[in-house]
């Protein structure tokens, strides 16, 4: 009985194993659970001749230029504060100082400045009429004495009188130039200035007599910077933070910026260093901000590569991270290449 339940058993294994003979080369020949795709693999564009022609594809190579460098700090717009006509370089006008900074202020305290000053003007003027009747005075007093009528005494007052009514003209005159330009003649919306913050270490790394690139919170780097000259005043500093204020001066025909607007600006350091130029066209953008470039890797063939922007000029935009110089990428087309990879092209 025993030797029986043995065979009968041994049976079972042996059709169990050569069961299993068949799933096992199953897994041998099926295909992998996971395929790579790497991103160049995505982003290649294979063109005929002719839809190369009718899409207008034009190359240019990227270059290696030596180019400024920049450090991008935040700053704050300021009102144009005892200028004249707003240029970096004019002649001051009697009795403005190109010293009378003003921060970004409320409205309520422009307006309190403003009466300050308003009060101020009106001392001078007071003061200026009291010097006219102490001269009269002084005038009359001596016209008196010259005819035998008058009195020493009558000059000596009226002189004494007339060079009070001077000292008290030059004090008022001083107290207004404490305040500054006239604010109101100041604000003047074609013209705004910068204030940058910068830590006092680096200070002698910063170029202070090259301009600086301004920008709007939030722009793009394929965005063009403006151009803000260096305004020449004494620097303010805060105790606390360590840091030097430096100032610049902007247009602003188009009436875009505010003053207490935050910005960003590109301060330019001593130097040079070499860096990646692709033509401004080159360069697209794609719905999350990412820069992109269409390389020709070969005939008819475009790969999309990325690429980090630092900062875009008049001649081209400067890399952080591209493809090597030398290599050709597509200017005129790049637009219709990229709808055409996504489906949207002609």
């Amino acid at each position: 009985m025993n030797s029986s339940l043995f065979l009968i058993t041994a049976a079972v294994l042996v059709v169990a194993a050569g069961g299993c003979k068949p799933g096992k080369t199953e897994t041998k020949s099926s295909a992998p659970p996971a395929k790579v795709i790497t991103e160049n693999d995505l982003a290649s564009i294979v063109l005929t001749p002719q839809a190369e022609q009718r899409l207008g594809i034009v190359t240019a190579p990227v270059t290696m230029q030596k180019v400024g460098r920049t450090r991008t700090l935040g700053g704050e717009l300021l009102l144009p504060l005892g200028r004249n006509a707003g240029a970096s370089n004019a002649t001051q006008a009697p009795g403005k100082s190109i010293y009378s900074l003003l921060p970004a202020m409320t409205p309520t305290e422009l307006v309190r400045v403003a009466e300050m000053q308003v009060d101020a003007d009106g001392k001078i003027a007071a003061a200026r009429v009291q010097l006219e009747a102490a001269k009269i005075a002084l005038a009359r007093a001596e016209s008196l004495i010259a005819n035998k009528s008058g009195t020493q005494r009558a000059v000596d007052e009226a002189r004494a009188q007339a060079q009070l009514a001077e000292a008290t003209l030059q004090t008022a005159r001083e107290h207004r130039a404490l305040l500054g330009a006239p604010l109101f003649d100041a604000v003047r919306e074609d013209v705004l200035w910068v204030r940058v913050p910068v830590y006092a270490g680096d200070l002698e790394q910063i170029d202070r007599a090259a301009p600086a690139g301004v920008n709007s919170l939030g722009s793009g780097t394929n965005k063009l910077q403006r151009a803000a000259r260096p305004v020449p005043v004494p620097f303010s500093s805060a105790a606390a933070p360590a840091t030097v204020d430096l100032f610049y001066e902007l247009d602003n025909a188009d009436g875009k910026l505010r003053p207490g607007q935050k910005v960003t600006v590109a301060l330019p350091l001593q130097g040079e260093a070499e860096s990646l130029v692709v033509p401004k066209a080159a360069v697209l953008h794609d719905i999350h901000g990412g820069a992109w470039v269409y390389e020709n890797t070969a005939p008819h063939t475009f790969t999309r590569r990325r690429i980090e922007v630092r900062y875009v000029k008049d001649t081209g935009a400067v890399l952080a991270r591209g493809p090597k110089a030398g290599t050709k990428v597509v200017t005129d087309g790049a637009a219709e290449l990229f709808g055409t990879e996504f489906g949207i092209g002609k």
